[in-house]
């Protein structure tokens, strides 16, 4: 054990040190990655601790791309800082069951305290509202329009979808997470219960055609219950106008959930918080920890003011799950997990060893680098297409708008010496750009001029082609 530890001790330590030297992209493909496993894991022959862990973090390292690595300007990957490291690492030890207070009532009240706290902030009152950890957003999403459907259909519940009068529907920008076509499947409501309303010059949801679209949706039969405002969308980080769809909702007796995944961490920010003015008025909350709070996968949080609908949507009896209160809501009676993870830990060790002004000087310099990313591809003469008070920029180039060089082919000339990584999205689903997002705390100035280096280089090249 004691040798083990002190292998891993070391890896972890160099890791952190050598990451921004480490190859961006990984250099096993996937058929030499099958290969390996075939020939050296059977299950059958026992392999030494020390030699599978040597293994595995070869493989980690060369067979992955290092999302931790500070030239990673891709997903909502950030680097997990090393208080999550550590958090991760108590929780598989102790490995406690966090389905009911009585049997880890510490580390069900560490999760709580942190939640309340975040709740406060995000303006719902901490003593009233429901919170709990999800695997990640979809979870979160999913466990909205559960509890949604339970609140605004009482019969719901327990005569489900096909006892209801009208078919309930739902609304989302085009621009809105995919997760949510998945999720009207799961409860029973079907994709087509999804209205998707068109963005507008901004990328934002369209006020007017929702308008329009609830009217037609109404005269038709339909039951409209909820409205998804995005606080970050995943393609751009743009951000709907959360109080007009606020105030909305409250005319019209919808609904309002706010899916703040990636920009919910902005909350803590004294200099960002401004622009999510009206998520404090929404029903529920989605935020994703593992996203701009930089901890490690998976860290999700959903947030209701709602807590009766939520006991309604998922209070559970059963002989073999113990409640020492009858009025004191357990874990397993807030979401879908019963065996739960301790999942709270890491974001309560990185809050408090940050504090909220060292977490948000963290996020702000993030913001700034991408406020210079916007400023540097501007005077090289590429077309930024999306302005987001968030750190990611969108943008593409005359070249590729005039056909003669794709993005595919862009990035892949941007990923040839495997130095660094972005990705490519289309807004309103026919417009491709390319997608920079700064979301590593690692990330330098002298990072961001040497992606702009890059992709002038890329742009420019007719000498070779990587397709």
């Amino acid at each position: 054990m004691k040798r083990v530890l002190e292998q891993l001790s070391r890896e972890i330590e160099d890791y952190y040190q050598d990451v921004d030297r480490c190859d961006l992209m990984p250099d096993f493909d996937r058929q030499s990655i099958r290969n390996h496993l075939r020939e050296n894991y059977d299950f059958e022959t026992p392999i030494p601790l020390e030699q599978l862990l040597h293994d595995v973090t070869r493989l980690m390292r060369h067979g992955n791309v290092q999302s931790s690595h500070p030239r990673y300007f891709g997903l909502y990957v950030p680097a997990a800082r090393f208080t999550s490291v550590v958090a991760d690492s108590l929780v598989a030890l102790y490995n406690p069951q966090l389905g009911a207070t009585t049997h880890s009532p510490a580390a069900t009240e560490i999760e709580q305290f942190t939640l309340q706290f975040l709740a406060s902030r995000l303006g719902m009152n901490p003593k009233t509202c429901s919170a709990n950890y999800t695997t990640g957003g979809t979870e979160a999403n999913l466990t909205a329009i559960i509890t949604a459907l339970t609140k605004m259909f009482p019969d719901h519940g327990d005569q489900g979808v096909r006892s209801l009068p009208s078919l309930p529907v739902m609304y989302v920008s085009e621009e809105a997470h995919h997760s949510f076509n998945r999720i009207a499947s799961i409860a029973g409501l079907g994709s087509s219960a999804v209205r998707v309303i068109s963005v507008n010059e901004r990328f934002q949801l369209d006020m007017q055609q929702l308008e329009q679209q609830l009217r037609v949706d109404r005269d038709e039969g339909f039951a409209p219950f909820l409205v998804v405002g995005t606080a970050g969308t995943t393609s751009a980080g743009i951000i709907d106008p959360l109080q007009e769809l606020a105030d909305l909702c409250k005319d019209q007796h919808l609904w309002f959930h706010v899916d703040a995944a990636w920009g919910g961490a902005a909350i803590l920010s004294p200099r960002l918080k401004k622009h999510l003015v009206g998520i404090e008025k929404a029903d529920s909350i989605t935020c994703d920890a593992h996203k701009w709070f930089s901890v490690s996968m998976g860290a999700g949080m959903f947030f209701c003011r709602h807590k009766d609908a939520v006991a309604r949507a998922f209070s559970v009896r059963a002989p073999y799950l113990s409640k020492q209160d009858e009025d004191v809501m357990e874990p397993y009676d807030t979401t879908m997990q019963c065996s739960r993870r301790f999942i709270g830990l890491k974001v309560f060790m990185s809050i408090a060893e940050l504090g909220t002004t060292g977490f948000a000087e963290m996020i702000e310099k993030q913001s700034r680098l991408a406020d210079l990313l916007q400023k540097r591809l501007i005077e090289e003469n590429w077309l930024v297409v999306t302005s987001s008070p968030f750190a990611v920029v969108c943008f593409t180039h005359e070249r590729i708008k005039s056909g003669e060089i794709s993005t595919k082919e862009l990035l892949n000339r941007v990923y040839a010496n495997r130095s660094v990584w972005i990705s490519a999205t289309r807004l309103k689903g026919s417009i491709p750009v390319l997608r920079a997002c700064i979301t590593n705390f690692r990330t330098k100035e002298t990072d961001v001029h040497f992606l702009v280096t890059e992709l002038n280089k890329a742009i420019e090249s007719k000498l070779r082609n990587y397709d």
